[in-house]
């Protein structure tokens, strides 16, 4: 498993690497729901564990794909920044940068360094240094605190014993997990909901795996191998009887372009709108995490050409259904409005399939209606059944569908592709010509039951306000929904 480069060991060869992303991964997926059950910090949303899983299957799936020419530096190196732009959450945001440390710390050795043990406690040192660099505000009886602490027993451990890496690690991960009760207690939050820190739980069992990986001689930990029993058995009350997340309504992340000059001062930028912030080391992109209550103004922070992906999704998200919702849209001002109607939502003119697929799993539901004007991408792959695609021509038509899918239980796309056929649209020029459009469409669409208003982001919200009580004023009988600011058209208006 150890190679020889340049006179000196390093800690993992290539086929180490690749038995680590795997055995982290098994030991994710096995620690998920336990860990869930103990997330209530940053936000009690009992997500923390399927977000490290999610984030880890990232890096996996990104050393899978690598075609074996690059060494075990390279290779590590793919495995974190796969990671990082997989991030889901606060928690994997935060996992994947600690990798992104450990990658670069491991790759700085000394010939002098016997057996790579050096090289793995100064990967540990960096990692733990790189998570906390991650957030602006870094707090301490949480996962960044576990980092430093294995860190530093590593450090201890190496001066005390000739043991080797695997033992040494060993033996910091166990010093560190027996600290773990005492050190969340530290933390007003954790002590107390009387948990541990979920993200700290999930570093520990990635440690586990790769203890396992050093200690086998470079094997993949199996679910049979791995000892869960040192997690806590929580119950769904724990989460449940937290007070509401603080901080947004919304979970904004984003990748941005490496190389905007903004990139350096974004997290102070973002600290600005929302909590939770951080933005990390993803390769030739950083990846961004806000919680906020306006998405839009997270989002217009970074410029439009320096925006890779913009994911935003309720804080609270709903629970899993068989299907599940995902929108594509160029407004950022229409983000929360479909997000409060639950679905994972994707900023931009361009989404392909891959970010698609992403969305998808983040509904966590096995198939997902795909709603927007952007679908094309999709519907050009190969057909995949987990997508149910609704082509819109623009946000209002999109909005209108969103409406129908929402009203429906099963969430089926022909509820919203009844609504589309159904739908009669108009563009007034102005505020003035909104109740004469509306009339002559609802002539055109006996049985009508509502009027969808989408507005522009030119348009004066008073004129908006004014336009929609005058429709309730002489459409009682209807619904009225105002949704906006809209890309595009300053006016639309719809007839269900």
């Amino acid at each position: 498993m150890r190679v020889e480069v340049a006179a000196r060991q390093v800690v993992l060869d290539g086929d180490a690497v690749r038995a680590w992303a795997a055995g982290a991964l098994t030991a994710c997926r096995a620690a998920r729901e336990l860990i869930d059950a103990v997330n209530v910090f940053p936000v009690p949303d009992a997500d923390t564990g399927s977000n490290v899983t999610l984030t880890v299957a990232g890096g996996a799936a990104a050393v899978a794909a690598d075609g074996g020419l690059d060494g075990p530096t390279e290779l590590l190196a793919t495995f974190a920044h796969g990671a990082a732009r997989a991030a889901r959450g606060n928690s994997g945001i935060i996992l994947s940068q600690w990798l992104v440390g450990l990658s670069a710390g491991l790759a700085d050795g000394s010939p002098t360094d016997r057996d790579g043990t050096a090289a793995l406690v100064s990967g540990l040192e960096r990692a733990a240094r790189a998570a906390r660099a991650a957030v602006p505000d870094p707090q301490e009886g949480t996962v960044l605190t576990i980092a430093r602490e294995v860190a530093t027993h590593a450090r201890h451990g190496m001066r005390r014993t000739e043991g080797s890496p695997a033992d040494v690690l060993a033996a910091a991960t166990d010093a560190a997990r027996a600290d773990l009760d005492r050190l969340s207690a530290s933390h007003d939050v954790l002590r107390a909901a009387h948990v541990v820190d979920a993200g700290a739980c999930a570093l520990l069992v990635v440690l586990d795996a790769l203890v396992h990986t050093l200690r086998t001689g470079g094997r993949a930990l199996q679910e049979a191998d791995l000892d869960l029993t040192w997690l806590p058995r929580a119950g769904p009350d724990v989460v449940a009887g937290c007070a509401p997340a603080s901080g947004g309504a919304y979970e904004v992340m984003m990748l941005v372009r490496a190389t905007w000059p903004g990139v350096t001062d974004l997290a102070v930028a973002l600290q600005g709108v929302g909590e939770a912030v951080a933005v990390v080391d993803a390769g030739a992109s950083r990846h961004a995490h806000v919680h906020c209550d306006d998405p839009a103004a997270a989002i217009a922070l970074v410029p439009d050409a320096a925006r890779e992906q913009v994911v935003v999704r309720r804080v609270d998200e709903p629970t899993p259904a068989d299907r599940g919702l995902v929108v594509l849209t160029p407004s950022p001002g229409l983000s929360a409005w479909y997000a409060t109607c639950g679905a994972v939502t994707l900023v931009g003119p361009d989404p392909d399939v891959e970010q698609v697929a992403r969305a998808a799993v983040d509904t966590r539901a096995g198939r997902v209606v795909v709603v927007g004007a952007g679908v094309a991408p999709v519907a050009a792959a190969p057909a995949d059944p987990r997508f149910d695609l609704l082509a819109t021509t623009g946000d209002g038509p999109a909005v209108v569908a969103c409406l129908a899918l929402v009203a429906d239980p099963q969430v089926t796309p022909e509820a919203g592709s009844d609504a589309l056929r159904r739908l009669r649209a108009g563009t007034p020029t102005g505020a003035d010509e909104v109740p004469a459009v509306v009339a002559a469409l609802l002539a055109d669409a006996r049985g009508a039951q509502g009027v969808t208003l989408v507005h522009g982001v030119d348009v004066d919200r008073a004129a908006v306000r004014a336009a929609a009580d005058v429709l309730r004023a002489a459409h009682p009988q209807l619904e009225v929904v105002v949704a906006g600011p809209a890309a595009g058209a300053a006016w639309w208006v719809g007839v269900d």
